[in-house]
């Protein structure tokens, strides 16, 4: 027989959180179910990081005294549904741990027994399809390799549990629709695999490769890779129930302590379960030690949930947090997670930032005219986006080159040459993620073209370029980077070079207002050519770019 020491089982369970820590990331980016109420992978690991703080770290502790803190640090340091059920797999081990005077192999069985009978109940109404289902099948498992023949060793019955486990994670999405619309494995399930493994890991001598076996064709990558090693399959959630989140009505995630010796009232979990209302019950979880009792309840509206738990004693711990918000931040880091192209443009100005982001860009690089980017500076950029291939948009012609020279560095940089904003924001309409790379830098490409970009600014000397001349401080239009027009007013340059191009219904106009552009003063010339050509579009966007009063583009 093999005797599992204290010592033993401490160690084993801080290798499980360092592993649970390298798991965080890819843990949370499977945080689909009940409800995004905070990171699953986050949750599961500051649980077990308090169970740590509980758990003795004398050299003579026997397993029973190790597993005892686990429970107690777990239990008060719990966090989320997902810590919440953790905090019941160290409850069953506890109960079942063996003594130093008292110790025999079956404990492990018992204890996941147990342990799946303390999740279940936490948990008001059960679904499976999740962390409960891993747990069971896991102890499940351990019952079925005894059969009472014989007495394994607690090492094989882990391993055995552990094997369970993996199995059932990938079963979840089978068991669960949410997941299998998703296109991902359930979160908390991978957790106690990855728990369950690295303790056996630990216990055994073994590498923890074996985790990352066990769970390298999970829908998530195990460990967090480089951006140019992301796969092509399986990246990310579904898109369109990333778009189906943000229709729901998440309400708070409520948690808190209730300590009810001071009401004179026997305080357990059956009495706070049965006294819940119908709109609490649906997401409730709630454990106690015999002394408190926690609960962890979802609802459109706190107050009732803290009025309930106040009436059975009093209120400790408490914690409120607005799942809706959380929610929002949840789908935008996903989307931006899940990208396999990406794009990247040099924009100055926040209404075209805005723009560029609004219309899909995954970032910008704050430059343009008179502030260049360098070429460490586009690296920077594009190589911090998740995605394994990018596209930068340079939209100067003073920034093309240091974009190609970013490009011919790393090879997942894409440039489209567009040389000026409003061609750039003609690409990046072009752009389509579901597409291949190959196919988006063709239509992006061919779209610039088609733009005739002008710019109104204001000349710093006199000259004379092309029959025009100008003094310094007079407003002039450029077409295409060439002088054509000049004026008294931003407007009347704007007027005069829009003249020269504009011809017909068909066309479509786009004005963006600068900084230094007059609110509204955009509006008469508007008027003016819809009167000339009924039926064109003229669309005008506050830009906010410096140095030129007027960005348009005519196409």
């Amino acid at each position: 027989m093999v005797e599992i020491s204290g010592g033993d089982l401490r160690r084993a369970f801080v290798a499980a959180t360092d592993c649970l820590e390298r798991y965080r990331d890819s843990i949370n980016a499977l945080n689909v179910f009940p409800v995004p109420d905070g990171d699953t992978g986050t949750n599961m690991l500051l649980t077990m990081r308090s169970a740590l703080e509980q758990c003795p770290e004398e050299p003579d502790s026997n397993a029973g005294e190790v597993l005892s803190g686990l429970a107690e640090g777990a239990f008060w340091g719990a966090r989320g549904n997902s810590g919440v059920i953790l905090s019941q797999l160290f409850r069953g081990l506890s109960e079942a741990s063996p003594s130093s005077t008292d110790f025999d192999n079956l404990w492990l069985i018992r204890g996941l027994r147990l342990a799946t009978e303390a999740a279940y109940s936490s948990v008001v109404q059960p679904v499976e399809g999740t962390m409960l289902s891993v747990i069971k099948a896991s102890a499940n498992a351990a019952e079925n390799s005894h059969n009472g023949n014989g007495e394994p060793e607690t090492p094989t019955l882990w391993e055995t549990a552990f094997n369970a486990a993996a199995e059932a994670l990938y079963a979840t999405p089978s068991q669960l629709p949410i997941l299998r619309e998703a296109g991902v494995v359930d979160a908390g399930g991978m957790g106690v695999v990855v728990i369950l493994g690295a303790a056996l890991c630990s216990l055994t001598g073994r590498d923890t490769a074996l985790v990352d076996q066990a769970l390298e064709a999970c829908c998530v990558e195990p460990r967090k890779l480089a951006a140019s090693e992301h796969r092509s399959d399986h990246e990310g959630l579904n898109s369109g129930f990333l778009d189906g989140t943000l229709a729901e009505n998440w309400g708070y995630c409520i948690q808190y302590v209730i300590d009810g010796s001071d009401s004179g009232s026997n305080l357990t979990t059956e009495t706070v379960r049965k006294g819940l209302e119908p709109e609490l019950a649906g997401s409730a979880v709630i454990i106690g030690d015999g002394h408190y009792v926690k609960m962890h309840v979802h609802a459109p509206d706190p107050g009732p949930a803290l009025s309930y738990g106040a009436s059975l004693g009093q209120l400790d711990r408490i914690s409120i947090e607005n799942m809706g918000l959380q929610n929002s931040h949840f789908v935008a880091g996903h989307r931006d997670a899940a990208a396999q192209l990406a794009v990247v443009a040099v924009v100055q100005g926040e209404g075209l930032g805005r723009l560029f982001r609004d219309a899909g860009g995954s970032g910008v690089i704050d430059g343009g005219q008179t502030m260049n980017p360098s070429v460490g500076q586009i690296l920077s950029h594009a190589t911090a986006m998740p995605a394994a291939q990018v596209i930068v948009l340079p939209n100067n012609p003073n920034v093309l080159a240091a974009a190609n020279q970013a490009a011919a560095r790393d090879p997942r940089l894409h440039v489209v040459p567009s040389t000026s904003m409003p061609q750039g924001v003609a690409a990046l309409l072009a752009f389509s993620p579901e597409e291949s790379l190959e196919h988006n830098i063709e239509a992006m490409s061919a779209v610039l073209p088609e733009i005739t970009s002008m710019e109104v600014t204001q000349a710093v000397r006199s000259t004379t370029i092309g029959g025009v001349t100008v003094d310094a401080g007079q407003y002039i239009g450029l077409i295409e980077g060439e002088l054509a027009a000049s004026g008294k007013t931003p407007e009347e340059a704007l007027e005069s070079v829009l003249d020269r191009i504009v011809t017909s219904a068909v066309q479509v106009v786009t004005i963006y207002s600068g900084i230094e552009a007059v609110i509204g003063a955009t509006q008469g010339l508007s008027s003016g050519l819809e009167n000339r050509f009924p039926g064109i579009q003229v669309d005008l966007v506050d830009g906010g770019q410096p140095h030129y009063h007027y960005l348009a583009s005519v196409e």
